[in-house]
């Protein structure tokens, strides 16, 4: 065989073999592509998995933190009384603009059967950032919720949507036992401040029971710590929801 045609055929060889290994690189290149796209797709099916939610332990305050005038607040979204108290406080705001920073402690009553599922609620709320839109929420529906048949789960669960929130972290917090334990220390925190009626305000070291007292006596203690003259009562007569004999020793 002559040279020159030793040279075409090597050369013709070399070729076939560029080409072959310029469309293996292809496939190979293409084939890593979809594998890649391929898992995405796959991810993107599975359900993202949710976060843990563990007692947010973060204070559930309304009102400017340099507020000299500093409310803390036991109460329980299924008492009347507690219903009738939010008046009262939304007043305060109203007529002490910026003075007021009020924060909310959970004490659910054993004597209403439908108040774990309500705080429980409101805590899974405060950890999406949403808890007084709730809060004012369940206590302007009190009378909506609390008859709820069998149970006001399902309200709840709408009243969480219409207030926005995530409902698939909602529906994992109202299973968490580390939030339903973080709603029971603050109770026994009232216990140990011997709270013993719904709802209760606690102004310094001043303890005022039921919306008439909030409404007036600690109105007073307000405008005195603000340098303004006292007002007089105002009639009206709702008594605080007392706990239940059961509850009280232990607050629970």
């Amino acid at each position: 065989m002559s040279s020159e045609k030793v040279k075409k055929n090597f050369s013709k060889y070399n070729s076939r073999y560029v080409l072959t290994g310029i469309l293996l690189v292809i496939f190979l290149v293409a084939g890593v592509l979809f594998l890649k796209q391929w898992r995405a797709d796959q991810r993107a099916k599975r359900p993202t998995p949710l976060p843990e939610v563990a007692y947010y332990p973060v204070p559930k305050t309304r009102g400017p933190d340099d507020a000299p005038i500093k409310l803390v607040e036991y109460s329980d979204f299924e008492c009347p009384a507690c219903r009738a108290a939010e008046g009262a406080l939304s007043e305060l705001f109203l007529m002490y603009p910026g003075k007021i920073q009020l924060t909310y402690h959970h004490f659910p009553l054993s004597s209403h059967k439908w108040s774990p599922y309500a705080h429980q609620a409101a805590e899974c709320m405060h950890i999406q950032g949403k808890f007084w839109p709730y809060h004012d929420l369940l206590y302007r529906k009190q009378p909506e919720w609390v008859t709820g048949v069998p149970t006001p789960v399902e309200t709840l669960v709408r009243y969480a949507s219409d207030c926005g929130a995530d409902m698939d972290i909602f529906e994992s917090c109202m299973k968490d036992e580390a939030v339903t334990r973080g709603i029971d220390a603050e109770k026994e925190e009232g216990t140990r401040r011997q709270v013993n009626a719904t709802p209760t305000v606690f102004f310094g070291d001043q303890r005022f029971i039921g919306p008439v007292a909030i409404r007036n006596e600690c109105q007073n203690a307000i405008r005195k710590t603000l340098g303004l003259p006292p007002l007089s009562s105002i009639a009206a007569e709702v008594k605080a929801e007392p706990l239940a004999p059961e509850a009280a020793g232990n607050g629970k």
